[in-house]
């Protein structure tokens, strides 16, 4: 499905909304406000003291763990596999990595697993495999210059290869894709532009893009680091333009609000097509978000993606 390039101005005014099914609100993903003097504390810790591996039994999931050499340490993951997976042992199946925020884990987002299923049983998508990584608290999905953090490594390298080899995945671009809540969100959107010959789509829910890095007076830390996501969309326009589906949904009171316009203004200039949805009154909350549009973005990426096929037909 081709995405079309929409214009900022009417949904920078507008919060389209579609109804979804409403979760739980114990399962609220409640990321600390920067500005906290607890986010502050918390952003400190050594990652040695994060929590990288939680194996809890939750509903539709199943719990793994993959040994990173990179970072010499176990890591945590759950699974959500498609209703005929076990039945169909010949079935290769496309998947979604879904990316978590800051503070969280692999199960700090299970309920999206909720929504996925859902569209399943209405028939709305094919099947699909959701993987949810744990990537530390804060890493912000980047190779860590420090404390033994090199999670893009991880995931690149080691964690989604694994993936492929335990699973019967699309091993492939046209089988694999991102989505991701706040911090979750800016790593989808930055490796997904990366790495674009690995995904064919990426979805951010309240994405932390970060500020234009041309604007040194205002962000002198982003300016001086080349790895953003302003970067990589100019690097690798022509592997990106109309080969990748890019769906950026963020709340009208989000505080990571401000940061989207200037950079889907920078992907709007290099004629990189894109989908944009402003939700009016929501704030940085992720199921508030998912409960207004969770069935359309989950129908968008679907839409991006290889059909589930039989091993005879798939090429590894």
């Amino acid at each position: 499905m081709k995405t079309r390039l929409l214009s900022l101005t009417p949904l920078l005014l507008t919060g389209l909304a579609l109804r979804g099914q409403s979760v739980n609100p114990d399962h609220v993903d409640r990321v600390p406000n920067p500005a906290s003097v607890a986010y502050k504390q918390e952003i400190g810790r050594d990652p040695s003291t994060w929590q990288w591996n939680i194996p809890l039994e939750l509903p539709r999931v199943t719990h793994g763990v993959v040994r990173s050499a990179a970072m010499d340490r176990d890591i945590g993951f759950n699974i959500y596999l498609p209703p005929s997976y076990a039945s169909a042992p010949h079935t290769r199946y496309p998947v979604v990595y879904y990316f978590h925020g800051a503070t969280g884990s692999e199960t700090s987002d299970i309920p999206v697993t909720e929504y996925v299923a859902a569209q399943i049983e209405k028939g709305n998508i094919g099947e699909v495999i959701y993987v949810l990584p744990n990537a530390g608290h804060f890493s912000g999905y980047r190779d860590r210059a420090t404390g033994n953090v090199r999670v893009e490594t991880y995931l690149i390298h080691e964690f989604i290869p694994e993936i492929d080899r335990r699973y019967r995945t699309i091993a492939s671009r046209e089988g694999r894709a991102l989505m991701g809540f706040s911090m979750g969100g800016g790593g989808a959107t930055r490796l997904g532009l990366k790495y674009p010959d690995m995904f064919s789509a990426v979805v951010s829910f309240g994405g932390a893009l970060g500020a234009n890095p041309a604007r040194r007076a205002e962000n002198a830390e982003t300016a001086a680091d080349p790895d953003n996501v302003y970067h990589w969309a100019t690097l690798n326009q022509t592997r990106i333009r109309d080969r990748i589906g890019l769906y950026f949904i963020v709340g009208g009171t989000d505080r990571m609000y401000a940061h989207h316009a200037p950079f889907l203004e920078h992907l709007h200039g290099l004629e990189i097509n894109f989908h944009y949805r402003v939700l009016a009154g929501v704030g940085h909350d992720i199921w508030r978000s998912m409960d207004q549009c969770g069935g359309d973005a989950i129908r968008f990426v679907s839409a991006q993606l290889a059909a589930s096929t039989s091993d005879q037909m798939t090429t590894r």
